[in-house]
């Protein structure tokens, strides 16, 4: 959506009724192409250390016009956007029927940047109410970034469902329940039953193995991984998991699909936390260590974290906003998979877990949450 004033030329790329220099009126221009010029990162923090981020996005148009756009979603310099609704013709995945299986902060995540990016949306949880919260949720996220009538379209395209059996005729679906490994294949049993048979069904699993979880289906050709970082809006990287018997038509499609929603996918073979929480995971396990020696208090670790190392959350905060089950989870299936002593938990995380002390989702790990 472009507009230029009538009387200055000025270029607006968001919804405006005159122009705010000169007040003259305003005329819809045909969409055209954004090469990205710059960007800047605005981080909004709050009391209980969630960091919303967004970006101010400087654009430029087949005719040299330089505006900015606010998005929800970081684009490298030089990434072109195509023009709304263009996608599907230039190859993209714009208008994909999508599913996604939970709606944890992950599954929300993905939901929330495909609605933004044109798909439809299935979203499937168990009870009611959780999907009328999760609408809540996606609704207020996206209108921090977009305007009404637009976050009001995205929304149209939201489909949440407590039945799985309506993901019969998505072209792909994405499990993010919980990180355990009966519960995924459950899941999975259901779901090669229920898709259409040239469907991609996906795992956004952060530790199992994909081609374990590929075998509860047919065609493992069809299956593999395609990983999500938290926040997910925020985060470009996506890795994309090849399992042994993934075709590389399913590969190049979970590339494409990436692309689309404006991430940077990488390709990793099947292993033991792929690459990134491999590396990740020990870091995350000393920063507990620290905190549960004493050594220093939680606040000072992540500030020195983030002022020494760039970071730009705190290795505690991250693993409140993760969860530190899911963090404990995939220690244990790393140390599991490699007999490695470095994959132990510390006892502070182990001893949080038991007490219920999640992070975000339960109000309270090493920081509270109201």
């Amino acid at each position: 959506m472009v507009f230029v004033c009538k009387k200055c030329g000025k270029v607006y790329y968001y919804d405006v009724k005159r122009c705010i220099f000169c007040r003259s009126e305003v005329s819809e221009k045909k969409d055209s192409k954004l090469k990205v010029k710059a960007f800047t990162e605005v981080l909004v923090p709050s009391s209980d250390h969630k960091q919303v981020p967004y970006f101010d996005v400087l654009v430029e148009d087949d005719q040299g016009n330089l505006g900015i756009i606010k998005s929800g979603v970081r684009y490298d310099v030089g990434h072109t956007l195509e023009p709304a609704g263009k996608g599907k013709d230039k190859g993209s995945l714009h208008g994909l029927k999508m599913g996604i299986v939970g709606t944890g902060v992950t599954g929300l995540g993905i939901a929330e940047v495909a609605l933004m990016h044109g798909m439809e949306v299935r979203l499937i949880s168990r009870t009611e109410d959780r999907l009328k919260k999760a609408g809540e949720e996606i609704s207020r996220f996206m209108a921090k970034f977009m305007a009404e009538k637009d976050k009001n379209e995205a929304m149209g395209r939201y489909r949440p469902s407590a039945r799985i059996e309506d993901l019969g005729d998505v072209d792909l679906v994405i499990e993010s329940v919980v990180e355990d490994k009966k519960t995924k294949d459950e899941y999975f049993r259901k779901l090669d039953k229920i898709c259409k048979k040239n469907a991609v069904i996906a795992t956004n699993t952060s530790s199992l193995s994909v081609d374990e979880l590929g075998e509860n289906l047919k065609d493992p050709s069809r299956f593999l991984g395609i990983h999500f970082f938290n926040p997910v809006p925020r985060m470009a990287l996506v890795e994309v998991v090849k399992g042994k018997n993934t075709s590389e038509k399913t590969l190049n499609f979970a590339v494409e699909f990436a692309e689309t929603l404006g991430k940077s996918p990488v390709i990793t073979k099947d292993s033991p936390c792929f690459i990134v929480n491999r590396i990740m995971v020990p870091y995350l396990n000393e920063a507990a260590h620290i905190y549960g020696e004493g050594v220093a208090s939680k606040e000072d670790i992540d500030k020195a974290v983030k002022l020494g190392l760039n970071h730009p959350m705190g290795p505690l905060a991250l693993m409140d906003l993760i969860g530190l089950d899911v963090v404990l989870e995939i220690m244990n299936n790393i140390r599991n998979k490699t007999n490695d002593r470095k994959y132990l938990p510390a006892g502070i995380m182990v001893k949080m877990v038991k007490e219920g002390k999640l992070g975000r989702k339960s109000g309270q790990g090493f920081f509270k949450y109201s």
